[in-house]
């Protein structure tokens, strides 16, 4: 009887702690359920964004409407959304995998601006109240800027849109339209006139032009350095490919138009090439050995410095075909008298002093050439596939001229830098 009590109590506390345990057991269980409800729910909070941190480009939009107030006091409010989300196309537009760095002239007045241009035309493509059909239309216009036609939008007083093509006729020695338009002293005095020129730059990069006088960068890269002026950088390069050209003032001027329009003409089409100039005396001791060495340099002064022998049509011809040369892999050389002396030509570049340098070979290549101790050497123009220009002089090279400013800073927007790898 002793015994079986004995066991009866014990199997008792036993029964009790077993119990207790399970008691234990069941709370923890019931907990982590609960905090991994807990988990489960900050994790969907998470998805949905309550916990997340969202980052746009309002002073880049600011910007864009402030320089938009400045130029067309009473812009319509409705088109700047529409204009702005197109900037957000413009540079990374390409059609059948070839990139277009497009221009879209904005206006309200495009009859009157055809008419200060000689030689100018206009094509009307689309007249619509529907907003709704931009996007659309631009898509259906951007593509003819590969023959060098460029979009414009007339905004209308009633706010129905028109859209279209234009372009002048011009000699390739002249100025073309857009360059004329925004020289043009007495459109910034016409009250009842406004336009400005949206051009992409680069991927990364939108340049803003008024006839007003005002001017905007917009960057979309996450660096902040400064924007080269792309109109100095070509300036400098034609100054230096000439310096030693001896002809009359007005012929000079023409000339440099021309190349002006040519490295215009390459900046848009032709996505990536280096361009050195050497001096009229240059001789090669084997630097540029690796290249097409012409017999005799095409001249482009001779081309229409004489008036009895200048051809329109040559004249033409020779820029189409110097635009190929630099369209080839290598590097494109001419003289300071303009001369057009080598193509298809490679240097060996030092990885060991390139290390610092961001870019890919073209950059490297061009850097190369600058540092060279080559004292024959003038300078170097660099054109990136991603659209990063400049014209840098070679370090040894004897030039007395004085340099201007490399950098001039138009309005910058949050970040602002033009240049990419190469």
């Amino acid at each position: 009887m002793f015994f079986y009590c004995k066991l009866f109590i014990i199997g008792d506390i036993s029964a009790k702690i077993y119990t207790f345990f399970c008691i234990i057991i069941n709370i923890y269980f019931t907990f982590t359920k609960f905090m991994f409800k807990i988990k489960i729910k900050n994790k969907h909070n998470n998805f949905n964004g309550e916990n997340m941190e969202n980052i746009f480009f309002d002073n880049g939009r600011n910007a864009i409407e402030n320089f938009m107030s400045s130029e067309w006091p009473d812009f319509p409010n409705k088109f700047s959304a529409q204009l702005i989300n197109l900037c957000g196309m413009l540079g990374n537009y390409e059609e059948e995998g070839v990139k277009l760095r497009s221009s879209i002239l904005i206006t309200n007045n495009i009859d009157y601006l055809i008419r200060q241009i000689k030689n100018s035309y206009k094509l009307v493509v689309f007249e619509t109240e529907n907003l709704n059909s931009f996007r659309s239309n631009m898509k259906s216009l951007i593509p003819f800027s590969k023959h060098n036609w460029n979009v414009y939008i007339q905004i209308n007083s009633d706010e129905t849109i028109e859209c279209g093509l234009y372009k002048s006729f011009n000699s390739i020695k002249e100025h073309s339209f857009n360059t004329t338009l925004f020289e043009n002293e007495d459109l910034k005095h016409k009250e009842k006139t406004f336009a400005f020129l949206i051009q992409s730059k680069s991927a990364t990069l939108l340049n803003f032009k008024g006839i007003k006088g005002n001017e905007l960068n917009v960057s979309f890269t996450f660096d902040s350095k400064k924007i080269l002026n792309f109109n100095d950088e070509i300036n400098e390069f034609v100054d230096a490919s000439f310096s030693k050209l001896k002809t009359t003032k007005n012929k000079l001027l023409q000339i440099k138009t021309l190349y002006h329009n040519i490295f215009e003409n390459v900046f848009h089409h032709i996505h990536g090439c280096i361009c050195v100039v050497v001096d009229k005396d240059y001789v090669d001791n084997g630097f540029f050995a690796d290249g097409i060495w012409l017999k005799e340099p095409i001249e482009f002064s001779k081309l229409f410095t004489q008036t009895k022998s200048y051809s329109e049509e040559k004249l033409t011809s020779f820029s189409e075909l110097f635009m190929d040369m630099l369209n080839y892999d290598g590097i494109t050389i001419i003289d300071n008298k303009g001369r057009i002396r080598a193509y298809n030509v490679f240097v060996e570049s030092d990885s060991s002093k390139d290390s610092n340098i961001l870019g890919g070979a073209r950059k490297r290549a061009a850097f190369t050439v600058i540092n060279s101790k080559v004292k024959k050497i003038v300078g170097v123009y660099f054109q990136s596939q991603e659209g990063e220009v400049f014209y840098n002089r070679n370090r040894n090279a004897q030039i007395t001229r004085k340099r201007k400013p490399r950098f001039e800073q138009t309005s910058f927007i949050d970040t602002t830098d033009a240049k990419t790898n190469a």
